[in-house]
């Protein structure tokens, strides 16, 4: 992130509601206690994301990558009564501290926490005649396959759902032209080309922590 954008992004929280306790709490651990901390969700996101579920009330969310829960926390926090968030990660390691962060939340009740590689799961739901469609999905994963949970999640998705994407920017890597891109570059860029293809009553990319996609079907 360059100088004028890490300025731009502290004067934005400081002119926000701060971060609660518990957000706090899993921030700090998470960038104490696992190897890779900057997979976390980016704070000022975070409040995004959970603005977005207060004011779309969306009563099931599917998550692709819980991490240590931080997103997890934010948007489940805000779904209305009866509301329901799945959230899919496939790094058994990390079971014990996501379980711990949303007990700490007190959310248990409206997460339904599963460890498997995402794509055998969206495709099981696929070929579940019962399975109910999402409001609201989060993708924050495996950026080589995003094309992939973007067709999976597309299908998965109601009229007038939402469908978030994170990290489509790519720490600028999207924004020049790259001689050698790496598979993640490149799995991002082929998400994008496959999102122009798809019908949206809105879509759009916003310029918040390392650049978010915006569809809504």
């Amino acid at each position: 992130m360059s100088e004028l954008n890490l300025l731009s992004e502290e004067f934005c929280l400081r002119n926000s509601i701060p971060t609660d306790s518990v957000l706090q709490t899993v921030y700090r651990d998470t960038w104490v206690n696992t190897l890779y901390p900057q997979m976390l969700t980016n704070e000022l996101q975070a409040k995004f994301l959970a603005s977005v579920v207060q004011l779309s009330k969306p009563m099931r969310i599917l998550e692709i990558g819980t991490f240590t829960g931080y997103s997890t926390i934010s948007m489940a926090r805000e779904l209305p009564d009866g509301g329901q968030l799945i959230t899919i990660e496939k790094n058994e390691e990390l079971e014990n501290r996501i379980r711990k962060n949303i007990a700490l939340a007190h959310i248990e009740n409206k997460v339904d926490l599963i460890f498997d590689n995402a794509v055998d799961i969206l495709e099981t739901m696929l070929a579940k005649t019962e399975t109910k469609k999402f409001d609201l999905v989060y993708i924050d994963a495996d950026k080589e396959n995003y094309s992939n949970y973007l067709e999976k999640c597309y299908a998965l998705l109601n009229i007038g759902g939402l469908l978030l994407a994170d990290n489509v920017i790519w720490g600028g890597k999207m924004l020049t032209q790259i001689p050698k891109p790496d598979k993640e570059t490149i799995g991002i860029g082929n998400f994008l080309n496959d999102v122009a293809k798809k019908e949206w009553a809105s879509r759009m990319v916003l310029p918040i922590g390392d650049g978010l996609f915006w569809g809504v079907k």
